[in-house]
């Protein structure tokens, strides 16, 4: 199992940037707000106020997609 950990987030009104680990590397990864919509379940219509107020939720509801987009790359580097 990967071991995965999410860092700081902040919303900058149009998008959500933040860092993540997995496989011990840190990731700078930005979701703005149709992946939001669309890949974080919960959070389909949300409002800027509430992505700004749960960013952190956002970003772990998305693991799965940030997974799945880099599972395919090589991180090591």
């Amino acid at each position: 199992m990967m071991n995965e950990k999410i860092g700081p987030v902040e919303w900058d009104g149009n998008r959500l940037v933040g860092w993540i680990t997995l496989k011990g590397t840190r990731i700078k990864v930005v979701a703005d707000r149709h992946t939001i919509h669309r890949h974080a379940p919960g959070f389909d219509d949300a409002l800027t106020w509430e992505i700004k107020r749960h960013g952190s939720e956002i970003f772990e509801k998305l693991m799965p997609y940030f997974l799945a987009a880099y599972s395919t790359k090589d991180i090591s580097i």
